[in-house]
């Protein structure tokens, strides 16, 4: 996998992570990863992290930027977070991808990506 685009800094991730209340946050807009409260190597050095959002950026590859988007806003809006497909998909190959790592160690899923 190629190293992916990131925007480190985002208005975007920065507001993101204020309605999550959550210390770090990494989204997908478009083919790019924007970060708030980490930094790119920080984001880098997590594989599993790195896996997440790697399929959003191949699911916005398949749907299209604006397709995409309302699909994820509508899903969130139906089900939740948590429960969001596109969300419980990313989540799941993240874990196969550190999963096929014999010497990763997993770690606990931050709050916002708990269900409540």
């Amino acid at each position: 996998m190629q190293t992916p685009r990131t925007w480190t800094g985002s208005p975007l991730a920065r507001i993101a992570r204020m309605v999550l209340k959550a210390p770090r946050v990494a989204m997908v807009v478009g083919q790019t990863v924007h970060l708030s409260g980490t930094s790119r190597e920080e984001f880098l050095a997590d594989a599993e992290w790195v896996a997440h959002e790697a399929v959003h950026l191949r699911q916005y590859r398949e749907h299209g930027l604006l397709p995409f988007l309302w699909k994820y806003l509508v899903e969130s809006a139906r089900v939740g977070y948590y429960l969001n497909k596109y969300e419980v998909e990313a989540r799941e190959e993240a874990r196969r991808v550190v999963l096929a790592n014999p010497d990763y160690v997993l770690r606990p899923l931050p709050r916002h990506a708990r269900p409540s």
